[in-house]
């Protein structure tokens, strides 16, 4: 008996130092920590081309976890590292990027370099990418500040490009405004309802000289105008800081004239379009409404073109366009310009079908020149889950979203890619340009993330 527990007790003393060892060797196998003492190997690296955005893998061994010992280039072009398990290097190629050699530098106490002799072919192309954003495996995420590997957004349906402060101010529907700082690759969180007696943050837009920066609010009142429908905050602020301007029922969308300045706006209560002018004693702005569009639809919003001549309004599945009356100052009463009953089709006019217009903005197109309106309006589909194109002449077209189909049809997804062959979006209503780098960014409600369209 004793004989068989001592047998026992050696097989069960045996079996545990197996397993000691064994969780041992693969605590070993998978740490990724560099070790001085061996050499670092550079195997390979994959795709040889691509375009913006491209996930570039680097392979070989001992290469440490540390990102910010590691460096990669191609040519003079330094690439974003995203992660490094020590036999695998992660990154993306940004844009303007050139064809070259692949460098790769990590910093320690000996420092390495390794030159591949094959060059990265890189390919100019417009691409669908994503800036920032992640979800869990139920596409779950929240309110996250920090960098951009763990900033999370939870309805994110609002965007405006700030090129002051080169920031991108994201508005959670209902609930906050974000703010994305590009270079630092960091989000924060700027304004919350109840600052400014807030109840239901819509919309966001800046002034004509950028540096203010206008937030809507559905305050939840729809009948007694005596609530901070719109409110301003500067950046010589900081935008901490939150001033009432306009006090009216519900408001949902703004936009100032980028020649005379004046501040109009929708409310959430129909379809009325209004201007904030000022009070004879007071100074003090207030409601003016100018005309209403057919129908009960709530939702509306105006984009002025940059000449200031006229506006689009979106409504739903139509656009109408209102010309500006320069002499008073405010605009006339809108017609049908695109767009109809809800569909998807490209299409010019009111031919066109569209499911649910949202933000929108104008874009120079260099084939206009010389012509009467040079911009294109690039507007979110909500509903068609894509981005679409409005031409002077009325056309509308799909620029991007709805690539890689399915068998069953599902226009809805999340793909990075070629902007019409690959991509896909997820109920995008935020778009917004930044000229000079030629990026869309694009907020998507259901993904819950911040895309991006470049343009080489």
């Amino acid at each position: 008996m004793k004989f068989v527990q001592k047998s026992a007790c050696f097989i069960a003393l045996f079996l545990l130092g197996i397993g000691l060892l064994s969780s041992c060797k693969d605590k070993d196998i998978v740490s990724g920590h560099h070790d001085p003492g061996k050499p670092t190997v550079f195997s390979d690296f994959s795709p040889k081309e691509g375009a913006i955005r491209t996930r570039l893998y680097i392979s070989g061994e001992n290469f440490g976890d540390d990102v910010s010992k590691i460096r990669v280039f191609i040519g003079e072009r330094e690439l974003k590292v995203i992660g490094s398990t020590g036999k695998q290097i992660y990154c993306w190629v940004p844009g303007q990027t050139t064809t070259g050699k692949v460098r790769v530098v990590i910093d320690g106490t000996t420092p390495v370099e390794h030159t591949f002799a094959e060059d990265f072919n890189y390919v100019i192309s417009t691409n669908v990418g994503t800036l920032v954003g992640k979800v869990d495996e139920n596409n779950n995420s929240g309110i996250i500040d920090g960098p951009f590997e763990i900033a999370g957004f939870t309805y994110s349906g609002y965007v405006t490009y700030e090129p002051g402060s080169n920031s991108v101010f994201v508005t959670e529907i209902d609930r906050a405004v974000r703010r994305i700082d590009l270079a630092g690759q960091m989000v924060s969180t700027l304004i919350t309802n109840g600052q400014a007696s807030f109840n239901k943050l819509q919309t966001t837009t800046l002034s004509s000289d950028t540096d203010t920066l206008y937030l809507v609010d559905d305050n939840g009142n729809r009948s007694t105008p005596n609530k901070v429908a719109i409110a301003y905050s500067l950046r010589s602020e900081n935008y901490r800081r939150v001033h009432p301007i306009i006090y009216d029922v519900g408001a949902f969308g703004v936009a100032q004239h980028p020649v005379d300045r004046g501040l109009f706006y929708t409310v959430t209560n129909g379809t009325p379009v209004k201007k904030g002018v000022p009070n004879a004693e007071t100074g003090e702005l207030i409601p003016k409404e100018l005309f209403r569009i057919g129908g009960n639809t709530n939702g509306t919003l105006i984009f002025f073109h940059p000449t200031g001549n006229y506006a689009y309004i979106m409504v739903q599945s139509r656009i109408y366009k209102s010309m500006y009356n320069w002499e008073k100052e405010e605009l006339e009463p809108a017609i049908i310009f695109a767009g109809g009953e809800i569909g998807d089709l490209d299409a010019i006019g009111t031919s066109a079908r569209i499911y649910r217009a949202y933000q929108g903005v104008f874009v120079k197109n260099p084939d206009y020149e010389g012509q009467p309106d040079e911009y294109d309006f690039y507007f979110c589909d909500q509903h068609n889950h894509s981005i679409r194109t409005l031409a002077p002449n009325g056309m509308v077209t799909t620029f991007a979203g709805k690539g890689s189909p399915t068998p069953d049809g599902e226009k809805r997804g999340y793909i990075d890619g070629n902007p019409r062959l690959e991509a896909r979006f997820g109920e995008p209503t935020g778009i917004d340009y930044d000229p000079v780098r030629k990026i869309f960014y694009i907020a998507e409600r259901y993904n819950k993330r911040i895309r991006t369209i470049t343009i080489e």
